[in-house]
């Protein structure tokens, strides 16, 4: 790898819904050589690095000034020695020769779409446009440990379509979106994600084999019964019946007999209906088939009989906490050394009904448990966040609550349910004093769902409620809404904020008294 070189690059300060520019001088290597360098970079590192470039690309955008960078390439980065991302300053003499080397026309023709052949103009949709081909350049001259699978490839793909589609509806609007949609990754990978209908057809299956395990001895014996006695089909059914009910009594004498009670240990049959009962449980959610395969567990193996308790307890069942509680640990102590994730799940779900804050510090504990298991992108690990952040909730740790929903924003694609997040999220850092986390946070939630009043007022209420904020910018912003939409206007929460701070609204005036 080439020696590191001094550039002058662009230091980007986020202070709100704006953003500010200055000049620095940092030791790095320019992004398109520095990746030649990195052949095997492991599959965090590259996430992270893509991330970090939209990242800055969407504060770039923020900027007043220059909110358009004009030069999205990969010979336009600067990587410094502890990884972090900067754009050249092009303004900057000592880059002229790095400019001039992007004007060239092999340069321009990978990096700008046909129809804007030269750097002559700027826009936000050429810079994503940039941004998706220089995504489309890193994945290229990379070979990410471990490789890329299925699920990211084609995420990948879609982050780079939506890119190109230069002035089209269907483009990315902004950074913030490219950004929102790059994958996570987490170290362990040991489950893989399956959908519901492949996990039913699953069960299913599974259904079927133990119904041709069980009546298999069945079919020996009534071949042996034939040979030697040659009764009629009748006769011999009758007797079949009395043979098994003699049978299942002298085994269930001799277990009492040799272990003087009930058997804690599975059989391979019991077994397998103990993992169709957790798979209805957590794949269909059919909770009454999940009892009936309980039930068919007849050798009082106690923690089935724990988990018929959870199950009841879920279908709405009244159960009193504390005995409720009682079979949540007994199972929990149960659960395997390996493979423990979905038992967990069950728990998890298990816990969340009880609402008290014992059971969230157990949901919390679990739930960090099957994260570890869960691979970063699937519904299960979806469904724990949920269960850890109303958690968090419940036992104060608003902080932490706030970043588990800042995750779940990143895997939630559903418009209503992001909006829904986003009041959390910013409720959340309110609550625990960090107010200008829940102002960043109101504000991306306002700039994508551009339709939301509810989030908009929270943004004034935000404002207005800050005393280090100047009137101006309140002033400004409720112009802004209003000017949107004047429905604004007939909304009680605005209402309430209109004689809570004084604000008045004439035609297009507005005054901020408070």
């Amino acid at each position: 790898m080439a020696s590191k070189e001094e550039y002058d690059v662009l230091r980007l300060i986020e202070h709100g819904q704006t953003c500010y520019i200055s000049s620095e001088c940092v030791e790095g290597w320019i992004l398109a050589g520095w990746l030649k360098s990195q052949p095997g970079i492991s599959k965090g590192r590259l996430f992270a690095l893509i991330r970090d470039l939209t990242g800055q690309l969407g504060m770039l955008h923020k900027c007043r000034k220059k909110p358009c960078y004009q030069y999205v390439n990969p010979y336009s980065i600067v990587v410094t020695e502890e990884g972090r991302l900067y754009f050249l300053d092009l303004e900057a003499g000592s880059n002229e020769k790095q400019l001039k080397f992007m004007q060239k026309r092999a340069v321009r023709e990978c990096f700008l779409p046909a129809e804007e052949a030269y750097y002559q103009k700027a826009s936000t949709g050429l810079d994503i446009y940039g941004a998706g081909k220089t995504i489309q350049y890193i994945l290229s001259v990379t070979v990410p440990q471990p490789p890329l699978n299925r699920r990211e490839e084609r995420r990948f793909r879609n982050i780079i379509s939506k890119c190109l589609k230069y002035q089209s509806k269907l483009a990315y609007q902004n950074a913030a979106e490219i950004r929102r949609n790059i994958p996570q990754y987490r170290k362990k990978i040991r489950h893989s994600h399956i959908s519901r209908r492949k996990k039913a057809f699953m069960i299913g299956g599974t259904a079927l084999f133990l119904a041709a395990a069980w009546k298999f001895p069945d079919w020996i014996q009534m071949g042996r019964h034939q040979a030697v006695t040659q009764t009629s089909r009748e006769d011999w059914k009758t007797q079949k019946i009395g043979d098994d009910q003699n049978m299942r009594g002298s085994e269930d004498l001799r277990e009492v007999q040799e272990t003087g009670g009930p058997r804690e240990e599975l059989t391979e049959e019991y077994r397998s209906y103990m993992e169709l009962a957790m798979a209805y449980i957590l794949d269909v959610e059919d909770y009454e088939k999940s009892i009936r395969y309980l039930e068919k567990i007849k050798n009082d193996y106690t923690p089935a009989d724990d988990l018929r308790e959870v199950v009841e307890a879920l279908l709405g069942r009244r159960k009193e906490p504390g005995e409720l509680g009682k079979h949540l640990k007994a199972l929990e102590e149960a659960a395997p050394e390996e493979g423990c994730e979905r038992w967990y799940r069950c728990l998890i779900r298990g816990y969340g009904s009880l609402n008290t804050r014992r059971s969230s510090e157990s949901i919390l504990r679990l739930g960090k448990a099957c994260l570890d298991e869960l691979e970063e992108e699937s519904e299960e690990s979806k469904e724990v966040k949920e269960y850890m952040a109303s958690a968090c909730e419940r036992v104060g740790e608003s902080e932490e609550a706030a970043r588990i929903y800042e995750e779940l924003l990143e895997q939630t694609e559903d418009n209503g349910k992001r909006e829904e997040i986003y009041r959390k999220i910013i409720v959340l850092y309110e609550s625990c004093g960090r107010n200008d986390r829940a102002l960043d946070a109101c504000i991306r939630g306002v700039e994508e769902q551009t339709d939301s009043e509810g989030l908009k007022i929270m943004h004034i209420r935000l404002l207005c409620q800050d005393g280090t904020v100047d009137r101006g910018l309140c002033v400004q912003t409720i112009q802004g809404y209003i000017g949107q939409s004047r429905e604004i206007l007939e909304m009680e929460e605005f209402q309430k904020l209109q004689r809570e701070y004084e604000i008045h609204v004439e035609g297009d005036h507005v005054w901020v008294g408070r």
